[in-house]
């Protein structure tokens, strides 16, 4: 059959003839080689182990390369026969592998540039039917036939044709073949789905196959005839492998980066492998800190991904405290911002001074140098894109197999606490009380036996004893299969971040200041007030005219009407701070400018950590009236890095907010008691407060009030089109802000030190 298929391909392919100089004098015409190896292609489908065959291919040839060393060469040969019995024999090599072993055979001995043309030509004819990769494995697979025997035959007869079989000349063209050969075979095995050969490359393979037939059958008869040119067609072969080469360089980066990708987020078996893909390293060669990569397979672990080494000090405080207390080790790594990832003499001081003001965190030694491009790549597009937020630092929490479960917990750190994140919510509850009932139940209805029966109280006893100690047992069970859950999980991940919210059902008091389970980074005095009906006014603002008044018509108006009202300034201006301290206006619950930030911070993660839960559940979108969502806009658009609000304020009646709003709008309430009061008696005051703020009110003071504006870090994917200001609701202009803090995640960090 393969005879006839050869036959026919002759008939319908024809057979270019032409004179060509010597190739080892002058540079032959490729444009006419590549249209004469295109006239022998006529693929139809069929298929072989390719791969297989090359492995045997190769270890023919890679014993063959033994010969010269001296004292292996006996054993090598005893291999090398087994080898060649073994791809001989194999049942899946096309069945005329011979005859394309005696064309290159018989081209060698009549060796010249002429004849090797036609022969390469011939060669590429009979293999006509089989793709590209699969010619060049073929031709590789005839002349490891014919160098195999004819080493065998040499060993045996002609002891100078195995001194010539392994010339450096003719083992690096062999050499230059083979590696070509497989880096064809691979390219074309792509596993990756987002990588498909290029049409340079395709169109390359004609031209790749003729230089490797022409190249098997000059080693050949370098091999009869000691021919010393056979290094023009070594130079030949390397100037395709390099352009091969290249390409293969980046396929194998896109399929490392797949392998990254789907073992971070799906298919990965454990923390190390992961490790391993993300910095290219093997076992026992890497440490982080003072752990193997083997000691993190049984903890939990989050990855600090900063941006270089750009870490504010308010960070390294927080992330210090978090990392010393949560059972979590946070790893942290620093991805370089250009594709050069050496870092100079002033970045290796400043990682060493970052190293010793983070002590309560893991990192490696060098890790620029080990960190793997795949993994920057995949932070540089699946990661910072989405959840970094102006350049902050993200942490991604990992489960016990190493998949991301949550993309950056920074936000869920932020607003509750590492024991409440990690607090179990699983138990088995309430069936240890079952056998008092059984025991009641029994007792009912045996009690007209007692007579009959003295001892049946006894035997209840006994079965109640049974019944109890199963009972018992049981729920151990489940209570030890429950903690294994819990060790081999993280409560980091989207899941425990939704049931946290879900936990959080309005908009009140304590989702701002901060109470159990929440971070408090405010006057503890306000803690105990939230317990109380007292009515509390949280306020901030820039203009200590507004502040003085503000402060001053309160505290007239509760005089006025025996009205038990606590105030307390949480602004961020640090001067107005300080005036309202040193004038005894109210309560500064904020003690210093860290307090500050990170009572801000806190409100800040909240907003876009209720945004991701609202996206979740299908609630977020243009017309999102969600109380909590709504009430923080309102305060983050009070204090915006933009704005230069007079004032604001929000009442509460202990943890109940009553009304948030501008400080215009709160005094002018307050100005107006006079109309407004007659409803205290029958609403009380929260709701006849409320009533009258939300009361189109047309006093010129209120149309002359700061601008508002909301922020929204620009990689955050959900944007609304169109927002409406959380004071007036008219539509808010859009505008893009680049800020920089240098260094500072307030203008007033320093003083979280003195």
């Amino acid at each position: 059959m393969a005879n006839q298929t050869l036959l026919l391909s002759r008939r319908i392919i024809p057979h270019p003839t032409m004179t060509l100089p010597s190739p080892r004098s002058q540079v032959l015409d490729e444009s006419i080689i590549k249209e004469q190896v295109l006239s022998t292609h006529n693929y139809d489908g069929r298929k072989f182990n390719t791969n297989f065959i090359l492995s045997i291919v190769e270890n023919i040839l890679s014993i063959k390369m033994c010969y010269g060393v001296e004292g292996i060469a006996e054993e090598a040969g005893v291999e090398k026969l087994n080898q060649l019995e073994e791809l001989i024999n194999y049942e899946e090599l096309p069945s005329h592998i011979r005859q394309l072993s005696f064309e290159i055979a018989s081209a060698g001995l009549k060796s010249s540039a002429k004849n090797e043309h036609s022969t390469t030509i011939d060669v590429l004819r009979i293999l006509c039917s089989y793709c590209w990769e699969d010619k060049m494995v073929l031709m590789l697979s005839a002349f490891s036939i014919v160098y195999g025997e004819l080493s065998r035959v040499s060993r045996l007869a002609m002891p100078q044709k195995l001194e010539q079989l392994s010339q450096k000349a003719v083992v690096d063209c062999i050499t230059s073949v083979l590696q070509l050969t497989k880096c064809v075979v691979e390219l074309k095995q792509s596993t990756s789905s987002n990588y498909s050969t290029p049409q340079s490359i395709i169109s390359a393979l004609p031209i790749a196959s003729y230089w490797i037939g022409r190249s098997v059958i000059g080693s050949v008869a370098a091999a009869y005839y000691c021919d010393s040119q056979v290094a023009e067609l070594t130079t030949s072969t390397a100037a395709i492998l390099h352009t091969f080469s290249s390409e293969l360089e980046k396929k194998r980066a896109e399929e490392s980066y797949e392998a990254l990708k789907r073992a971070l987020y799906y298919t990965s078996s454990s923390k190390v492998e992961v490790f391993k893909l993300m910095f290219n390293v093997k076992d026992g060669e890497m440490r982080f800190k003072d752990n193997g990569l083997n000691d993190w397979n049984t903890t939990r672990v989050a990855l600090l991904i900063t941006q270089g080494l750009d870490i504010s000090d308010l960070r390294i405080y927080f992330l210090n405290w978090f990392a010393e207390r949560a059972k979590t080790r946070l790893l942290w790594i620093p991805i370089p911002q250009n594709d050069d990832a050496s870092w100079t003499t002033k970045d290796e001081q400043q990682f060493a001074e970052l190293k010793r003001r983070m002590p309560s965190l893991y990192w490696s030694d060098n890790l620029q140098k080990k960190i793997s491009p795949q993994f920057i790549r995949f932070v540089k597009e699946q990661l910072f894109p989405d959840f970094q937020m102006g350049g902050e630092p993200i942490i991604v929490s990992l489960d016990q197999q190493g998949r991301i479960v949550h993309p950056n917990i920074m936000h869920m750190i932020h607003i509750w606490t590492f024991k409440y994140i990690e607090e179990n919510t699983l138990g088995v509850q309430g069936i240890y009380s079952i056998t008092a009932l059984v025991k009641e139940e029994l007792k009912k209805g045996t009690s007209n036996i007692n007579r009959v029966i003295p001892e049946i109280n006894d035997m209840i006893s006994v079965l109640v004893g049974d019944i109890n100690h199963k009972i018992v047992a049981w729920g151990q069970n489940i209570e030890k299969r429950i903690q294994h859950l819990i060790e081999q999980s993280t409560p980091y991940n989207h899941e425990r971040e939704k049931f946290l919210w879900q936990q959080e059902p309005n908009f009140s008091l304590d989702r701002v200041v901060g109470t159990h389970g929440r971070h408090v980074y405010i006057d503890y005095e306000i803690q105990n007030w939230l317990g109380t009906e007292n009515y509390i006014f949280l306020y901030g603002g820039n203009d200590i005219n507004w502040i003085r008044g503000f402060t001053s018509k309160v505290h007239q108006l509760c005089s006025k009407i025996q009205l038990k009202v606590k105030l307390a300034y949480v602004g961020k201006n640090m001067i107005i701070r300080s005036i309202v301290d040193k004038e005894k206006m109210s309560l500064c619950a904020l003690d210093d400018s860290y307090v500050v930030g990170r009572f801000w911070t806190r409100l800040q993660s909240m907003f876009l950590s209720r945004i991701y839960y609202l996206d979740s559940i299908n609630h977020f979108d243009e017309e999102c009236n969600d109380e909590i969502l709504q009430g923080l806009k309102k305060l983050l658009a009070y204090e915006g890095k933009n704005t230069r609000i007079e004032g604001w304020a929000l009442l509460s009646k202990g943890n109940k907010v009553v009304v948030c709003g501008h400080g215009a709008k709160i005094l002018q309430v307050i100005n107006d008691y006079e109309i407004w009061k007659e409803n205290i008696a029958t609403k009380g005051f929260d709701e006849a407060f409320k009533d009258h703020h939300e009361t189109p009110l047309t006093s010129s003071s209120l149309k002359s009030h700061s601008c508002c504006a909301l922020e929204y870090p620009t990689t955050l994917n959900k944007i609304p089109e169109n927002e409406k200001c959380p004071e007036c609701s008219y539509s808010m202009h859009k505008f893009v802000t680049f800020t920089c803090c240098h260094g500072h995640d307030t203008d007033l960090e320093e003083e979280m030190y003195h």
